[in-house]
């Protein structure tokens, strides 16, 4: 494959891959999450390297890590917590974002912990997976213990988490995985696999 074949192959992977992170975060979140060069410093993020965090302490990255998991859990494929978005999330906000987007996230983490103290009396990563759940959809509708300032703050999170799992390894190729011919091309269908006419359409 010469230069300008990979050139064109890189624009329409990009091309697919903004797609894809509009379509699950919204234009306008995703035009926020590539500012600032954004999609060029999640891309050069390497989970491996990064074993100390640039913005949070020890605790908070605990705390998010288990958020993260809670927001994309485990399914047939890894959960966002588990392949190091909380990582991916200390480094975008250092690099691409200001002082006062950092505290946003910094806000949700103390507003989770303190709502787990005061409805569980227990830290949010040792409630229950339901406990952990019913917290997040109390803030995610800004009801209970949150009000709006705390719905908006934590809508700005998970959209750095989507952005966190979808430029993952795991996320990129499990999840976003484009295919030109869904279910793949079969070029020959026996007639008995077919069994009616009008349903030979799932081939093609």
């Amino acid at each position: 494959m010469n230069k300008n074949e990979n050139t064109i192959l890189e624009k329409t992977d990009r091309r697919q891959f903004l797609k894809d992170m509009t379509r699950f975060v919204g234009g306008a979140a995703a035009a926020g999450l590539l500012a600032n060069n954004g999609l060029a410093v999640a891309m050069a993020y390497e989970p491996a390297a990064s074993n100390t965090p640039a913005l949070f302490n020890s605790s908070q990255m605990s705390l998010l890590q288990h958020i993260c998991n809670v927001v994309i859990p485990r399914t047939d494929t890894p959960g966002a917590g588990e392949v190091g978005v909380h990582g991916f999330i200390d480094n975008q906000l250092y690099h691409c974002f200001s002082p006062a987007e950092q505290q946003q996230v910094v806000a949700v983490l103390a507003r989770v912990q303190q709502a787990a103290e005061k409805s569980f009396n227990n830290n949010f990563s040792k409630l229950s997976n339901e406990q952990q759940i019913k917290l997040l959809t109390r803030m995610e509708l800004g009801e209970g213990n949150f009000d709006q300032t705390d719905r908006q703050q934590f809508k700005f999170l998970k959209t750095l988490i989507c952005f966190g799992y979808y430029t993952s390894e795991v996320g990129a190729t499990q999840e976003l995985a484009y295919q030109a011919i869904p279910g793949g091309f079969r070029g020959e269908v026996p007639f008995d696999e077919v069994g009616k006419p009008w349903g030979s359409l799932a081939y093609y």
